[in-house]
């Protein structure tokens, strides 16, 4: 995962919701493991939410750290890259895979839309008039960066610019935090992990408003 400062929270989230009715796809592993070392409860989790984040159906290799909370050093579509990876981060780290995880709807792309279907996240939500949404939509794999610019009411401008590749999801308040990230922490890490994350978040905020 990678960590940004608060209220700009970018990691690899995986954001897409499953239809009503359906199952996540599950990251499976396409042969066996780059090592026989036995890995923990903790590991696995990590190397699933790692691989469900391209769901490509190409397989993938994740180099990861063996001890906890397992940093992700990249994930990689082939041994070679992933080994030179190993290389560079040192004896914590190894590759493991390969592994695929199932496209969301069979052979179609991921996109990113300005606006799927906005303030509507209830289970039985729907669009009924996607037009706009269409217009507005942007292959994955067309997209270079985007670019995020907050302007405050004095006049000033904040820009960032974001690698499709790294980010997936942006978070702007405490409140969207608590809602999104900190479940998805406590699944993979536990709950007093996702607490002293959250801290830091804290600590980082007060730290700037100073």
């Amino acid at each position: 995962m990678r960590y940004r400062i608060l209220l700009l929270a970018l990691a690899p989230l995986a954001c897409a919701t499953p239809s009503r009715g359906q199952k996540a796809p599950t990251p499976t592993p396409a042969g066996a493991s780059d090592t026989t070392r036995a890995m923990s409860a903790s590991l696995l989790r990590r190397l699933a939410e790692a691989v469900d984040g391209y769901r490509s159906g190409e397989a993938l290799y994740v180099v990861a750290a063996w001890h906890f909370p397992h940093e992700v050093a990249g994930v990689f579509p082939s041994r070679a890259l992933a080994s030179e990876a190993v290389r560079r981060k040192g004896l914590d780290y190894a590759a493991f895979g390969p592994y695929f995880a199932p496209p969301d709807s069979g052979n179609e792309l991921m996109v990113y839309s300005l606006r799927l279907c906005p303030g509507l996240h209830e289970l039985d939500s729907y669009c009924p008039d996607t037009t706009a949404s269409l217009s507005q939509a942007v292959p994955y794999a067309s997209i270079k960066d985007v670019t995020i610019t907050i302007h405050a009411k004095d006049g000033t401008a904040v820009e960032s610019v974001l690698p499709p590749s790294e980010v997936d999801a942006v978070f702007f308040t405490l409140s969207a935090i608590d809602k999104f990230v900190m479940p998805y922490y406590t699944r993979i890490y536990g709950a007093q992990f996702a607490a002293d994350m959250r801290a830091g978040y804290l600590r980082n905020l007060r730290a700037l408003r100073k």
